[in-house]
């Protein structure tokens, strides 16, 4: 016996060890390994870029509020550490740390916070510290496309769908910003997701996570709210409407009476995730009402934000500053259009119109993407609804196109397996081999696109209109927002002389170029001036290519306006960076700015 005991105890190892690989080999383990894969290495390819790309007009007032929840978190535990339980909920104090004079919930900023906090010394930088959070939500967001799309969409078309959102390079782009846009859209998606499984597949668990994941999306940006109406279409429609002859009133009945358990799992994830923002926004504390219907009336009368749109700036206005000509009702359709890369958008425009007209067999998840997406845009088809810069106030509505496009290269995939079993199996030995190439072949315009257009990503245009030039010369779309591409232009400007003056428009730049100096990016000895009126002693000229700011110079001082028009247009800067032929920002010198200003006064 003795001699048998090493052998038995050997064979147990054995066998132990062979059930763990069998357990790692598992399905669902190889999707969650695929599923987090995808998290990390999507985000870290963000944030390994996100300081090649320059500040945005709104990151210098979140970060400012990150770093005051920051300052809250550390006073919590400060205060907590010596038994001041309540001190930091003194209304005053959250006051101070948590005033939201932005209008926007606290989730975006405070994830800034935190990736700040843990981040920044394991990225080396402040920058990519502050914008983790938005990088770790654009990964959370892909994970989950593949993770709840691997059954209904199979895994290559999940796998599909995940990297057709990924590589949306206004997406890709919006994700390296400490902005409210991605966080909302990531959340939106996620929550959308885990409220379809606690739907489809009701238990307390997946309501209480599709309480959390709503619950984000509410606390991100309004338009997380609208995932509560996409999923009240779909429960009416997931089954589609079956009246027949005969009393349409007991029709109704019948029809609406199977909805009333998935019509409660939405009402009570619906309030949960209000208890979640109220809870996770302190702000709201100090007066709950009062101040909840002043963060909704602030959005429902949102001050007036031009847009360049096919040519014309929009709004127009009357002598009065009245809206006379409100920004195109199609302006969102238009912009899916031009902003989703081609092969994508085809993809994504068959798979909606296959889970319309077969509606009864398509899976629950294509039906929540086509609802979604046109819930999602809704609002901004309203004349009241403002509409600027590219797609970033209706951004929620894109995954949901790369998921329908994953929908369809499941189809593709499954068809191509069958086709190589049954006629080619002496050609392909592995179908999946063939699945993979297809994929890539499919895949790889847009991730060249959204790859190598970096960090010039707001201004991408698909092929349908030519690109950036053709978007811009031709049919008159917006050539890029923000001023994060001022950044290109520093290296230049360092090089200049001691004391040389350069003029920025807008003048809201000198906030920016202040924000450069502080950090040490931009020298200190080069003078930065914001009024116009300090043209004749500027040594240079340094303006973006947006043509919204460019009418609206024209607008508030003719001159001004036609001498930047042409110098955008028509001349040769001293130094600019430039996409696809086209100047993204230019630096323009004082000789070029006098001959064209001699030029632009002729014609006048």
């Amino acid at each position: 016996m003795a001699t048998k005991a090493p052998r038995l105890e050997g064979k147990r190892e054995v066998e132990t060890e062979r059930r763990f690989w069998m357990r790692l080999s598992s399905p669902k383990i190889a999707d969650a390994l695929i599923a987090l894969s995808l998290w990390f290495s999507m985000s870290a390819l963000v944030l390994w870029r996100a300081n090649e790309i320059g500040v945005g007009y709104d990151e210098p007032i979140y970060s400012g509020y990150a770093l005051k929840y920051l300052e809250w978190l550390q006073r919590l535990v400060e205060s907590w550490s010596v038994g001041r339980l309540l001190d930091p909920f003194r209304p005053e104090v959250i006051d101070f740390y948590w005033h939201a004079k932005d209008m926007h919930p606290p989730i975006p900023k405070l994830l800034a916070a935190i990736g700040y906090w843990l981040l920044t010394p394991l990225l080396g930088s402040d920058f990519a510290g502050m914008r983790s959070g938005t990088a770790i939500l654009f990964g959370a967001m892909l994970a989950s496309i593949y993770w709840f799309g691997r059954e209904q969409l199979t895994r290559a078309g999940a796998l599909f769908a995940a990297f057709a959102v990924a590589f949306m390079p206004r997406l890709f782009t919006d994700a390296h910003f400490l902005t409210m846009d991605m966080p909302v859209t990531a959340t939106t998606v996620i929550g959308t997701l885990l409220l379809l499984r606690a739907v489809e597949q009701p238990n307390w668990k997946r309501v209480v996570a599709a309480i959390f994941g709503v619950g984000m999306a509410f606390a991100s940006k309004a338009n997380g709210f609208l995932i509560v109406p996409a999923a009240v279409v779909y429960i009416l429609l997931r089954k589609g409407l079956q009246f027949s002859n005969g009393n349409l009133k007991l029709q109704v009945k019948a029809w609406l009476k199977p909805l009333l358990p998935q019509a409660v799992i939405v009402a009570v994830v619906g309030a949960g995730a209000m208890v979640f923002l109220f809870t996770t926004w302190l702000w709201l504390w100090v007066d709950p009402i009062n101040r909840f219907r002043e963060y909704f009336t602030f959005h429902a009368k949102h001050f007036v934000v031009h847009t360049y749109y096919l040519g014309q700036l929009y709004p127009i206005t009357d002598k009065s500053g009245n809206i006379a000509v409100p920004t195109p009702w199609h302006y969102p359709f238009v912009m899916t259009l031009v902003t989703v890369p081609t092969i994508t958008l085809l993809l994504s425009l068959i798979g909606m119109g296959l889970t319309i007209f077969r509606w009864k067999q398509s899976p629950p998840l294509t039906k929540i993407a086509v609802i979604s997406y046109f819930v999602q845009v809704a609002p901004f088809l309203l004349a009241s609804t403002p509409k600027y810069n590219g797609i970033r106030l209706f951004e929620p509505a894109f995954p949901f196109l790369g998921i329908l496009a994953g929908y369809v290269f499941g189809l593709l995939a499954n068809w191509l397996v069958q086709f190589v079993r049954e006629r080619a199996r002496h050609l392909v030995s592995e179908p999946r081999l063939l699945i993979g190439a297809l994929g890539v072949f499919l895949l790889a315009p847009a991730a060249h696109s959204t790859l190598t257009i970096h960090p010039f990503g707001l201004s991408y245009y698909n092929a349908l209109v030519g690109g950036t030039k053709g978007a811009a010369n031709r049919w008159g779309f917006e050539v890029t927002y923000w001023g994060v591409n001022l950044l290109s232009v520093i290296p230049f400007l360092n090089k200049l002389p001691e004391g040389t003056k350069v003029l920025v428009y807008p003048g809201a730049w000198c906030a920016y170029t202040d924000f450069y100096k502080n950090a040490g990016i931009l020298r200190r000895d080069i003078e930065i001036m914001g009024n116009p009126k300090d043209l004749v002693k500027a040594d240079f000229v340094v303006f973006q290519g947006s043509q919204t700011e460019l009418a609206i110079a024209k607008l508030a001082d003719p001159l001004l306006g036609d001498l930047l028009w042409t110098l955008w247009k028509e001349t040769e800067p001293a130094y600019a960076a430039i996409h696809d032929g086209i100047v993204i920002v230019g630096v323009y010198s004082r000789d070029t700015i006098k001959r064209t200003l001699e030029r632009v006064k002729s014609k006048i």
